[in-house]
């Protein structure tokens, strides 16, 4: 007996992309029903695990691994050589799709023995629709249109929108030109007539050449949106790169130079080349200068921050102001500019630490340093050190307010430094799902995420933390203020969250899968493991005689000040109340914690400038790791400020041995303001732990 005929050939390529090509072999296996599917991973030198990663997971699958980076046409072509299935289905490693994507489109092929190609609908992360689900062959006019924006602002204009066909309804099936590379459905036979991918295109382009040639054949190209698919987007590519760049840019000058160069002179040729150069160039700039859109309002507001000192220095007078000796004062404006741009490459901040508050304020405070040094011995351009001071005080609290507010801003929850409020998470699955991934998310002390609670699919399963149905998706999402939503991908259908994902697109809020597996968290731009972090017992940065000298002039610096201001208020109760002590490890407090709050807080200040607490450290009621050296006690810390995230005694220990792994000043102080912003309070914890004594 034969084996079954293969109906539909799968070719993935991957560069380091595992993780979604794992989710889409999922979602694969999902769609195939009564299909019978032979899958292609073209590994282009990832340099990874991922071939080992991928066959543990998915044995069945045919794998070729390639010593080099091949490009994304030769590469397909060592699968479509190889393929055996009627169709063969082109397809992303960053796609997901439907429970009825191939079924559909099998159909339509079975229907329209002419259509030599298809596409479906692709929708962004964010539920919106992908205008390249369906394209036209670049043309000059129609490149042109795209490159000056009049396409987007004349989208139904056949004239002006024609590189997307945009006048065209998202739902609305037609014949088009060009299908995008991340989805492309062939006929096998017509695809290897067309001998594949022309292998001079390393990426980017081959699809749109491609599509051209099925000119060649009779058949044409359908736009099939009865179905859809989610497309992140070249995961795999720095679109920012230079190289990036140049590849994309150069691919349509290959193109037009294949295609077209016939039909135009020699000199026409040179100015499409010269055009597509400075296109590159643009692009180039134009992608360092988002990239590097944060220092530059920095360097605004620290200009800015100078020009006010310079004012205040002469009381806003603007007589001396505009004096031509003091104008010669805004040389230091260019300098300083000079100094913080090197600055802040130093430290990372157009890429590594761009979020980073520590590593900007190190870039201004070595920035000012620089610029009292270089004026301390150019004397032409010192002017008085009395604006440094003032300048420098106004900018780092402009800069730090705008880096706080823009951090603050952002729903991702997985940088946690200078972020007052978490990121709430709404989870779709069932309950027993929802628990463990809750568990995983609160145990990852690195992490900012909240869960609020989980919406279920099926009826009668409501437990702790049960929100509501799936029909009321959108209604939680603005009754809870939610940032994300994470799927659990095995308790729900592909379809359904894409119909869910399409009808919340206009809620500002980010999607995220968390695969059957439920080892991951599968977002736009990256991977976050469930599993918890490593935590190695070594050297840990809490015990480095600076950093505890650090943490000790830090505690004094705070607490002193505190303490004279609360001894003025609490003095006259201290003299005249009735002392009834409560003992609290080493530690006695006034009995009844919350009626006597200002004597108690000046007692806890007064702790911590003797040396017996921290302002930030362990728990003052409870001892979370006799086993170790122990973190010093403190008014606050990581583990208090996580409490509603700590459910088992292991990841109380768990955060506290992160706090000792990554101590640092800056982490104190972003603990600091967390309490201040969102608590609980020392009080209210002491409290707590007065009242379990007593019962």
């Amino acid at each position: 007996m034969k084996d079954r005929a293969i109906d539909i050939s799968v070719v993935i390529v991957n560069y380091k992309v595992k993780e979604y090509i794992a989710n889409l072999l999922n979602s694969l296996q999902r769609s195939a029903e009564d299909l019978t599917l032979e899958i292609f991973v073209v590994d282009n030198a990832s340099g990874d695990d991922s071939i080992p990663y991928l066959k543990k997971r998915f044995p069945d699958v045919h794998y070729i691994q390639n010593e080099e980076n091949v490009g994304f046409g030769i590469a397909n072509n060592q699968a479509i050589e190889k393929a055996q299935g009627k169709y063969t289905l082109i397809i992303n490693p960053d796609t997901l799709v439907s429970e009825d994507t191939l079924e559909t489109l099998v159909s339509h092929m079975e229907e329209n023995e002419k259509c030599g190609a298809a596409g479906c609908k692709i929708l962004n992360p964010d539920g919106t629709f992908a205008p390249e689900s369906r394209r036209s062959v670049p043309a000059i006019w129609s490149a042109a249109c795209k490159v000056f924006g009049l396409n987007s602002l004349f989208p139904k204009s056949k004239l002006f929108g024609k590189y997307y066909l945009s006048w065209l309804g998202e739902d609305e099936p037609s014949k088009v030109p060009v299908l995008s590379g991340s989805f492309m459905f062939w006929r096998t036979g017509v695809l290897k007539k067309l001998g594949g991918f022309d292998e001079r295109f390393f990426m980017y382009g081959e699809d749109i050449d491609l599509c051209y040639r099925i000119q060649e054949t009779g058949y044409h190209i359908d736009y099939v949106p009865d179905t859809s698919i989610i497309h992140y987007k070249g995961e795999s590519t720095k679109k920012g790169d230079l190289r990036y760049i140049r590849l994309f840019n150069k691919a349509l000058y290959q193109f037009f130079d294949k295609q077209y160069s016939s039909r135009y002179s020699f000199i026409f040729k040179v100015l499409i080349y010269l055009a597509i150069m400075m296109r590159t160039v643009f692009s180039f700039i134009g992608s360092r200068v988002k990239q590097a859109q944060t220092v530059i309002m920095d360097l605004l507001l620290l200009n800015t921050a100078l020009l006010l000192g310079f004012a205040i220095r002469f009381y806003f007078s603007f007589e001396q102001i505009f004096q031509a000796d003091n104008l010669n004062f805004l040389w230091i404006n260019g300098l300083f500019s000079g100094l913080y741009f090197i600055s802040a490459g130093i430290f990372g901040l157009y890429k590594k630490n761009l979020h980073s508050i520590s590593a900007h304020l190190k870039a201004v405070f070595i920035s000012y340093s620089a610029l009292i040094l270089i004026t301390f011995f150019a004397r032409t351009l010192a002017y008085s050190r009395l604006i440094f001071a003032i300048s420098f005080v106004i900018g780092l609290v402009f800069t730090l307010l705008y880096r706080v507010l823009k951090l603050n801003a952002r729903k991702s929850g997985d940088n946690t430094r200078g972020k007052i409020r978490t990121s709430k998470v709404l989870i779709v699955g069932d309950s027993d799902q929802t628990h463990d991934i809750t568990n995983k998310i609160h145990s990852r002390p690195d992490w900012s995420y909240e869960v609020v609670g989980y919406v279920d699919s099926k009826e009668g399963n409501e437990r702790q933390n049960y929100l509501g149905s799936l029909s009321q998706l959108q209604d939680l999402v603005r009754a809870y203020n939610i940032d994300q939503v994470f799927f659990a991908l095995n308790s729900i259908s592909y379809k359904q969250m894409l119909k869910e994902i399409s009808n919340l697109q206009q809620e500002n809020v980010i999607f995220k899968l968390i695969p059957d597996s439920m080892d991951f968290i599968l977002g736009k731009s990256n991977v976050e493991y469930l599993e918890a972090i490593p935590l190695v017992e070594v050297e840990f940065d809490y015990s480095k005689p600076l950093n505890r000298l650090m943490k000790r002039m830090m505690d004094i610096t705070i607490a002193l000040p505190l303490v004279i201001l609360l001894g003025i208020i609490a003095l006259p109760g201290l003299l005249f109340s009735k002392k009834e002590y409560l003992s609290l490890g080493e530690i006695s407090l006034f009995s009844g914690i919350t009626n006597h709050k200002w004597k108690n807080r000046l007692r806890l200040l007064l702790y911590v400038l003797s040396g017996k607490l921290s302002l930030v450290g362990a728990p003052i009621a409870k001892t979370v790791m006799e086993h170790r050296d122990p973190v010093k006690k403190g008014l606050t810390g990581l583990v208090q400020i996580s409490e509603n995230r700590i459910s088992q005694p292991e990841d109380a220990e768990s955060f506290e041995l992160y706090y000792l792994q990554n101590y640092s000043l800056w982490m104190d102080l972003d603990i600091l303001i967390k309490t201040i912003f969102n608590g609980p309070s020392p009080l209210e914890q002491l409290a707590r732990a007065e009242e379990k004594t007593q019962n």
